[in-house]
Order: structure tokens, then C-alpha cells, then sequence
């Protein structure tokens, strides 16, 4: 009788060195990451990106202020997400990213509720580079593979929509379907 993995064995079975007896652990059912975190699932919600200098985030109060440092550095690299947004990763745990989003263009700091933090799911998934977090500057669609606000019944695959003030999710694939053959976008 076929048995899903779960989030945890997936984890153990992708961290797994390039050891052969080691390698025939790996699950044979992972659907190509690749179609589930693609180019084509970005464009879906694309976006003009325009070039111009960032302006520097408001950092003045609140939680914007409590991580100063990390957003200012992040931000001044410019923007990677929905065409004038940086998302910054803020180290808040051994596999956990606090997330804020920088406006570019108004120095605004977003802290969305729905994804205050992300905590990994899968890693080394082959020669497709799984992240915590996934975005495109030419894209408004932001990919969270692993649990947002550490919920361990998000766990999987949640696909949010950038509105301009926040992340509205409009797909979740959990991760124990992840190995129930292929999962279509």
C-alpha cells in the first residue's frame, strides 16, 4: 500500500548525501518542481519592471524599526518582486524567515499578516533549487514551500497574489499531495 511521505521524511530523504544507497531513499513520486514554482506559474501574474533608484525604507516605528539594519541592506539592493517591491528575509529562526516587503517607490515596510514568517519545507530538490521563499521582480506571485506562520496545517505549497498592501492566497497544495503523482498549476 502506497504511503505519501510526510513533510518530515521528505525533508530527511532530500537532505541525503549523493551516497547511491542513500540516493535510492529519495521519493520517486516529486513532481518536477520546476512546473510547481516555474517561470510559467509567475507569468501568470506579471508585471512591468521599471528601473529606478529605491528609495530609502521607512524604518522610523513599529517592527520596521526592530529589524532596521536588515531591511535597510536588503532594500538598498533594490527591488526583486512585483515590479517596485524588495521582499527581505529576516533570520528569525534555525529554518525560519520573518518577512517584511519594501516598497521602492514610498519607502513603505509591509509586514503581511498572512506570511509574518516562513519556515522551510523541502530542500535539494535535485537540480531545481527549492527556496523557503519564492518571487520575480516581473511578478506579483509570491510561492511559500514550507509552513507560513509556522502552521503546520499550511504545510506545503501556498501561492499568494501581491495586491499592493498585502499577500492574498489564491492556491495551497499541501505536502502530502506532493507525492501523489503529478499536481497541475
Amino acid at each position: 500500500m502506497f504511503r505519501p511521505a510526510s513533510a518530515f521524511e521528505l525533508i530527511a530523504a532530500l537532505a541525503i548525501s549523493s551516497d547511491a544507497a542513500a540516493q535510492s531513499t529519495i521519493p520517486k513520486c516529486l513532481p518536477p518542481f520546476a512546473m510547481l514554482v516555474g517561470d510559467r506559474v509567475f507569468a501568470r501574474y506579471a508585471v512591468t519592471v521599471a528601473s529606478s533608484k529605491p528609495v530609502p525604507p521607512d524604518v522610523s516605528k513599529g517592527l520596521a524599526h526592530t529589524y532596521r539594519t536588515v531591511i535597510r541592506e536588503q532594500a538598498k539592493l533594490g527591488p526583486n518582486f512585483a515590479a517596485h517591491y524588495t521582499v527581505i528575509e529576516i533570520g528569525c529562526g534555525a529554518a525560519t524567515s520573518c518577512v517584511a516587503i519594501a516598497d521602492a517607490n514610498t519607502g513603505h515596510v509591509y509586514f503581511p499578516p498572512n506570511v509574518r514568517s516562513a519556515t522551510a519545507l523541502l530542500w535539494g530538490t535535485g537540480k531545481f533549487d527549492l527556496k523557503r521563499l519564492n518571487y520575480r521582480p516581473s511578478s506579483r506571485l509570491l510561492i511559500v514551500a514550507g509552513e507560513p506562520n509556522e502552521s503546520e496545517k499550511r504545510a506545503g505549497l501556498s501561492y499568494y497574489r501581491w495586491n499592493g498592501r498585502d499577500l492574498v492566497l489564491v492556491r495551497f497544495v499541501p505536502a502530502a499531495t506532493l507525492c501523489k503523482g503529478s499536481t497541475r498549476i
